[in-house]
């Protein structure tokens, strides 16, 4: 297919490999075209468009992966976005994590040009979008999902793209992911700080709690690719946690409900933002806490 796809970074340069890889031909447009991972699309084949406009004009199907809703609507419905050069029937998948709302708003707009509007978003991190197994959950028209389902499953697990309700429904169910993700990994990284601080050690806290009650994702795959070596390689920054945790709490003030630890959580990844983690992954939580216990929760190797 002809496919155009926004926003190339940690994110998207490994979801625009794939799709080429698959045969698919990919017009991009970058904000920063002068970036590394800019350059290593275009050097794989992919064509570089001059505008969302642009993108829209050569595309069947635009996919969009910015960070926030203002960046969304921006490339969607701005001056020079994708509503400006759409074709009649023409898809748009918003892959990034926004308010629903905005979803909404922009889903309608579409629809009164004749147009289609998914969301997409993703969950499985840099390894997952490098891997091809994202988890893919949609919101919008079934009939436009069957469009562009062989498209998604160029970057997304087969089992694990599904089409979960009308528009906004994926934004939904991610920022319900990430509550989870955000408040048991700042649980985590409290109690293996308590941990070390007492006297435990790493290895044998993960492996143990790993098979008990105490049992995570976080504990098993996050903590020891990104913290336990001390690298803190983004897999999912700390900026886009923080911001997906505001959303959440936005949400459920719309709905007058109460998400008390997601509130506490998200004071604990501002201060790693303000520790100057922002751009390192969201484990990077655990330096924080580290320094106020005054260890380091590291293995050995």
């Amino acid at each position: 297919m002809q496919l155009g796809f926004i926003g190339i970074g940690v994110m998207g340069r490994p979801m625009v490999l794939n799709l080429l890889k698959a045969g698919h031909d990919v017009t991009i447009y970058a904000r920063h075209p002068e970036k590394a991972e800019v350059q290593e699309v275009i050097e794989a084949g992919a064509k570089l468009a001059p505008s969302a406009r642009a993108v829209a004009i050569a595309s069947e199907i635009v996919i969009t992966m910015v960070p926030n809703s203002p960046q969304v609507q921006e490339v969607v419905a701005g001056p020079n976005g994708i509503f400006a050069g759409a074709r009649q029937g023409l898809v748009i998948i918003d892959m990034s994590t926004i308010a629903p709302a905005v979803t909404r708003n922009l889903a309608r707009q579409a629809t009164e040009k004749g147009l289609y509007f998914l969301d997409a978003p993703v969950s499985g991190g840099s390894q997952g979008a490098i891997n091809g197994t994202l988890t893919i959950m949609v919101g919008g028209e079934a009939k436009a999902f069957q469009k562009v389902r062989p498209v998604l499953e160029a970057m997304g697990k087969k089992e694990n793209i599904v089409h979960v309700g009308p528009s906004g429904s994926g934004d939904v169910i991610k920022l319900i992911n990430n509550m989870l993700t955000g408040t048991i990994a700042a649980a985590t990284a409290e109690a293996l700080v308590l941990g070390v601080k007492t006297g435990a050690d790493v290895e044998t806290m993960a492996r143990i709690i790993g098979t008990s009650t105490g049992a995570s994702w976080q504990l098993s795959n996050q903590f020891p690719l990104r913290a336990f070596n001390g690298s803190f390689q983004p897999g999912f920054m700390t900026d886009l946690l923080y911001k997906d945790l505001g959303l959440a709490l936005d949400l459920a003030a719309e709905n007058e409900t109460a998400i008390t630890m997601v509130a506490l959580a998200r004071q604990l990844y501002e201060r790693s933002r303000a520790a100057g983690h922002g751009k390192d992954d969201y484990t990077a939580l655990l330096k924080v806490l580290e320094e106020d216990a005054g260890i380091e929760v590291r293995t050995k190797q």
